[in-house]
């Protein structure tokens, strides 16, 4: 499986929506660098919940990933886009 992008809507850190490109890569290296608190966890947990419909630890639920800081009409949700052998699959999933 090889990520493309990553769509992040009031999920954990972020609080609007959030677009990551994983199709930057040059040398087969992504390197996701930050400081504390800036959002490195909650990539891991958006693509792990997207995949599997839980969090990266496995101690919160998809409920409790909504931002803090979200605007109380704004959806929660995490979509993923990946390539698994010669295909390209998206998919998303609203929380809450």
């Amino acid at each position: 499986m090889k990520p493309i992008k990553i769509v992040i809507s009031a999920f954990g850190s972020y609080a609007d929506k959030t677009e990551i490109s994983f199709e930057e890569v040059n040398s087969g290296i992504f390197l996701i660098a930050g400081d504390t608190g800036s959002g490195k966890t909650t990539i891991f947990d958006a693509i792990t919940y997207a995949l599997y419909e839980q969090t990266s630890g496995g101690v919160r639920d998809g409920n409790m990933m909504r931002s803090q800081f979200a605007v109380e009409d704004t959806l929660t949700y995490v979509e993923l886009t990946f390539i698994y052998f010669a295909l390209i699959i998206k998919g998303k999933f609203n929380i809450g």
